[in-house]
């Protein structure tokens, strides 16, 4: 097990043929018990096949059985982002019927048993660095491995007796780790959970104590204290009203041609996307830097689609809907492309109180409802969303309520973050491992 002890070989010595699939007409939907699926890139992302993580087939004259994933098949992406490019798995469990896509790809190898040795290499800092190198594109978003050069992938090769008590070293170490993983994945979604509920109670008004309650003893999350408008509880003192005549404007953005585009800021403006929105209320440029518009055009055509400190912007284009996040005050001129809608409060309602109504489960539920679905995006019309209906407390209690949800988040972020400091060193775990196992 250390540096040069085992012979280095290429993976296309190793591999008998490589399966392409297809590009098919799908339901963005998985499939049912009678019906034929595609699979995602999401199928093979995250260190385990994930057969609902597929779309369902539309053409059935274009099914083909020998594209369908069977138990025991090594499974690879071919085009992804960056980090996920050439993720592989071993499909495990295949219980419907699911075919390739054509950003996947099957890898028969020449001796099956080398399936999971080849598995944990390319999985390894010194395989994801190959399998990165090789990989084609000038966009993060998108890169594509070739058939081509996933052969030219060096790996060093045991004999099979040492593979064998290496592959069972890392199952024992990797099923602990990943025993681990599961505990804090569960702690994720339990911290998830806890913000919707959260969310819910902020727009019933059960989240803060009332001042109508206060002579009494009584807090707001009592039922009686409540009715029922427009779907949406609220109680005493609350009305609903539609978006449009609580916000000044309400207006979706525009995409300006290729031209328009620059690469900095000098003589620019930033343009917000989708992915730069979250779920949690605030812009994010960590994994998405801005691009930029020019001023010229930014002056004569969008105008309307300028955001200033205090807008609420959230996707009408999905799946999924639901990002929210309101401008900060120190922002300079931004604008905003075709899939945004912004919200611009009048004087009743708080900027930051919307953007909690807007991730609500009710807001979410009415949203989804009034949206158009195809094959492949959800479509929310900026006329349905000013028809959005908003319950509005008093500005008093608008102040008390985001307050107290800043509190509580502030708690779940502390906690989220600790989760997520301990998957990452998780990750560099599995790689130490992984280098110990191949290297020694």
């Amino acid at each position: 097990m250390s540096e040069g002890a085992w012979p280095i070989v290429s993976l296309g010595e190793l591999i008998a043929s490589i399966e392409a699939g297809a590009s098919f007409r799908c339901r963005e939907t998985p499939p049912e018990a009678d019906e034929v699926g595609v699979a995602k890139v999401s199928a093979v992302s995250w260190g385990r096949y994930d057969e609902n993580e597929s779309k369902t087939c539309l053409d059935a004259s274009r099914i083909d059985p020998s594209l369908l994933i069977q138990k025991g098949d090594f499974l690879i992406s071919r085009a992804n982002t960056v980090q996920l490019v050439g993720a592989c798995v071993i499909a495990e469990r295949v219980t419907k019927q699911v075919m390739l896509s054509d950003k996947t790809l099957r890898i028969q190898f020449r001796d099956p048993s080398l399936k999971p040795w080849v598995l944990h290499y390319l999985r390894s800092r010194e395989g994801r660095n190959q399998i990165e190198a090789l990989c084609t594109g000038n966009q993060e978003s998108m890169r594509n491995i070739s058939q081509k050069s996933i052969r030219q992938i060096q790996l060093p090769l045991a004999p099979a007796e040492e593979r064998d008590r290496v592959i069972a070293y890392l199952d024992q170490q990797l099923s602990c780790l990943q025993a681990s993983i599961e505990i804090f994945g569960t702690i994720q979604a339990k911290i998830k959970q806890a913000r919707a509920s959260i969310l819910k109670a902020a727009v019933e008004g059960r989240l803060v104590e009332r001042e109508a309650n206060k002579s009494n003893g009584r807090l707001s999350d009592h039922s009686s204290s409540q009715d029922q408008h427009e779907g949406i509880a609220i109680p005493e003192g609350w009305s609903i009203h539609q978006a449009k005549t609580v916000c000044n404007s309400i207006e979706s953005g525009s995409t300006p041609s290729k031209e328009h585009f620059r690469d900095s800021p000098d003589e620019a403006v930033p343009f917000i996307k989708v992915y730069h929105l979250t779920f949690i209320g605030k812009l994010s440029f960590w994994e998405n830097k801005p691009t930029y518009v020019s001023k010229e055009y930014h002056s004569s055509k969008m105008k309307r689609s300028l955001t200033i400190p205090g807008d609420v912007l959230t996707n009408i284009v999905g799946p999924p809907l639901g990002k929210v996040s309101v401008v900060p005050s120190k922002s300079h001129e931004w604008n905003i492309n075709q899939a945004i809608a912004r919200f611009r409060c009048g004087p009743t309602l708080m900027p930051a109180f919307l953007a909690i109504y807007l991730q609500s489960y009710q807001a979410q539920s009415w949203l989804a409802s009034t949206s158009k679905t195809t094959t492949s995006q959800v479509n929310l019309s900026i006329s349905n969303s000013r028809l959005l209906p908003i319950p509005v407390p008093p500005i008093h209690e608008q102040e008390q309520i985001v307050a107290e949800v800043d509190r509580r988040f502030s708690v779940l972020d502390q906690v989220e973050a600790t989760v997520t400091a301990s998957l990452a060193r998780c990750g560099v775990l599995r790689q130490a491992i992984l280098k110990r196992a191949f290297w020694g």
